[in-house]
């Protein structure tokens, strides 16, 4: 899945007012603590991304190949997508 950086911009403001407002954080400079809550949610987005397309190749490698949007091939996908979430330790 990839992410504008337009919505990823949209996220990090949303973050950062939530923080602000529910008084939960006081940043002294705005810029760097956007930059900051940006780089966070590409990384996750990066992460994501790769898990994704290693669960895909792994099902793709299978000699039956599983339907894309099967019962049996989404049952898979979590599953494969959880294990490759813990191997990584996330």
């Amino acid at each position: 899945m990839h992410i504008s950086e337009d919505r990823i911009s949209h996220i990090a403001h949303k973050i950062y007012d939530k923080l602000y407002n529910d008084d939960l954080a006081d940043f002294p400079d705005e810029r760097r603590a956007l930059d900051a809550i940006k780089d966070a949610i590409s990384g996750f987005f990066s992460i994501m991304e790769q898990v994704d397309q290693a669960v895909r190749a792994k099902l793709a490698s299978y000699s039956q190949a599983k339907v894309p949007g099967s019962r049996e091939w989404e049952i898979l996908y979590q599953k494969f997508y959880a294990e490759e979430l813990a191997k990584r330790k996330w």
